[in-house]
């Protein structure tokens, strides 16, 4: 056999090796995906066995493992029909018939307004959202209620509800569990005029609160998870989708009808430079002949897909253009993008998250969206500085959810459809300043229009006016309609798996929900949990012991006397 005979068929048996490799990685994590909804389904039929004995807060809590369980990792379908049927009869059962009665639809004009949230950190898109909303929003009166918030809420968000004339309202802090935070919460919004769920995906307590569509006034559920299975479809009256993929799975796949949709895109605040581009990059030690490619986001966002890192794919384009720096805030420093970085002399960087990133968008020379997760509300922020953006997405039409078709950024982003393409933009906007300019300022005035106020407030008044108008869903209804939990591999199910992993350890995700359970169920799964050593200290195991609202007690009082 000739030398290149041989090659030809050494090479063939690689793509064959390669082949079979790719089929047994693909069949593992079809098994792996199956897996997960099988737990999820055992973990229903222990609520369910629960809710049937009686123990109605084990059930609750049951439920938001189950529920927990089929968000990270994702189970394969987007409606958890079983478990908000149970969640329904739990709160119809456990808190019986409310005073209030809902006013028919049309009668009134939302003035007062309850945002409710499972939880709100110092920073992210959540935080910012209900801040600029409220802020932008100010002919109306916004409270806050969060079920299981711990600490203070942060000073800007706080200020922007007092300011409002709003209350900020801690579930968790009430003796119980679920039930008797969903009991509160449903007490607390009689007094006003609309209901607006930012809650997680896994949090019972809205369906729960809200299961007697007369006994509440309008519920819209904000959809900011929207890749995600979430819990509340059947209490929503209406949804407010961020985009247009967000709609299309709202309505395919989780059962909520389409006149019950409205689009709302995600707000952001002008931005307004405080420094010129070449001063920021001065105050970050760059070239002031340096083009600066940026991007930032949570590192999830950068997972490496199939052995190549988000890095990787930059190298060459780097090492063409030895004016150009790229640095990813929020990545923090991966060890598989160590090779890259050093192949182009540092000049490729992965750095940790910041709250202060403002400089790093002023300085930006070109804006790059994160990959295989993109990041809708960083390309909004670098819009508004002018920064040209280039995103990507290989995926097929039923996989969008997982790509940029926001209101605003369609007309203003550069969206490559293939790998060559994505480094086709990058090249050209390195090599044109021009092009940067023109780009730049086009998609800054198309997010200030659509994504700011008072551009915003037109879809926002829509949203308000279909809640008064619609009448109430009906949860006992739509769910009798809705098809029960099937797993599927199709799209967009199997890309969750491939950008987000999969985690086969139940552990992690059952010990937040110890300290909801009621005292001997609580005993029992902790017992369970330390003897398959899931605590990793005393001090941890303890914790885990005490109820929930009593940690949080004790951690506000603890705070209040040092002052924080």
């Amino acid at each position: 056999m000739s030398g290149s005979t041989t090659l030809v068929a050494q090479g063939a048996t690689d793509r064959v090796a390669e082949a079979a490799a790719e089929g047994m990685a693909e069949a593992g994590l079809h098994a792996r995906a199956q897996a997960a909804f099988a737990r999820y389904a055992a973990l229903c039929d222990k609520a369910e066995a629960f809710a049937q004995a009686g123990d109605l807060d084990s059930a609750a809590s049951f439920a938001a493992i189950a529920a927990q369980s089929a968000v990270r990792p994702h189970a394969g379908f987007y409606l958890a029909t079983r478990l908000e049927r149970l969640l329904v009869e739990i709160g119809r059962t456990a808190l019986g018939p409310g005073r209030y009665r809902r006013p028919p639809p049309g009668s009134g004009r939302i003035e007062k307004v309850l945002h409710v949230g499972t939880t709100v950190g110092p920073v992210g898109g959540l935080r910012n959202l209900l801040r600029h909303w409220i802020a932008v929003d100010s002919g109306r009166r916004h409270s806050l209620a969060l079920t299981q918030h711990s600490g203070p809420v942060i000073d800007s968000l706080a200020r922007a509800v007092s300011d409002s004339g709003g209350s900020i309202y801690k579930l968790n802090r009430m003796p119980g569990g679920f039930i008797a935070w969903a009991r509160e919460l449903r007490r607390i919004a009689e007094g006003y005029d609309a209901v607006v769920l930012h809650l997680y995906s896994q949090d019972p307590t809205g369906v729960i609160a809200f299961a007697d569509p007369l006994a509440r006034p309008p519920v819209i559920l904000d959809n900011h998870g929207d890749h995600l299975m979430w819990l509340g479809a059947s209490v929503s009256d209406v949804v407010l989708n961020l985009r247009d993929a967000a709609q299309d799975l709202t309505i395919a796949r989780r059962g909520v009808a389409p006149e019950r949709n409205v689009m709302v895109p995600t707000i952001v605040s002008p931005t307004e430079r405080t420094r010129s581009r070449a001063q920021a990059k001065a105050e970050l030690g760059l070239d002031p002949n340096s083009v600066f490619l940026f991007s930032a986001a949570r590192p999830m966002n950068y997972r490496t897909v199939d052995g190549v890192s988000f890095a990787d794919t930059h190298v060459e384009l780097l090492r063409r253009h030895p004016e150009a720096v790229f640095w990813v805030l929020g990545a923090g420093e991966p060890e598989d993008w160590r090779a890259a970085s050093a192949a182009v002399g540092g000049r490729l960087r992965g750095l940790a998250e910041s709250p202060q990133p403002q400089v790093y968008f002023e300085a930006a020379d070109i804006y790059v969206d994160s990959y295989p997760f993109v990041s809708s509300t960083s390309l909004m922020e670098a819009a508004g500085y002018g920064a040209p953006l280039v995103s990507r997405f290989y995926g097929p039409k039923a996989a969008e959810i997982f790509a940029i078709n926001h209101p605003g950024l369609k007309g203003s982003v550069l969206n490559a459809s293939s790998e060559a393409e994505y480094l086709e933009f990058l090249e050209t906007l390195i090599s044109d300043p021009d092009r940067r300019e023109r780009l730049g300022e086009q998609g800054r005035r198309i997010v200030r229009e659509v994504h700011c106020a008072p551009g915003w407030m037109t879809f926002l008044e829509r949203a308000y006016a279909l809640a008064e108008q619609i009448d109430p869903v009906d949860p006992k209804a739509m769910l009798a309609k809705a098809e029960l939990e099937a797993f599927s591999y199709g799209e967009p199910d199997r890309r969750l798996y491939e950008v987000f992993g999969l985690d086969d350890e139940p552990m992690a995700f059952i010990k937040p929900y110890v300290r909801t359970l009621p005292l001997a169920e609580r005993v029992r799964l902790w017992s369970e949990l330390k003897s398959k050593g899931a605590f990793s200290s005393l001090s941890e195991a303890v914790r885990h012991l005490a109820p929930e609202w009593l940690i949080q007690v004790l951690k506000d009082r603890r705070l209040g006397s040092l002052g924080g």
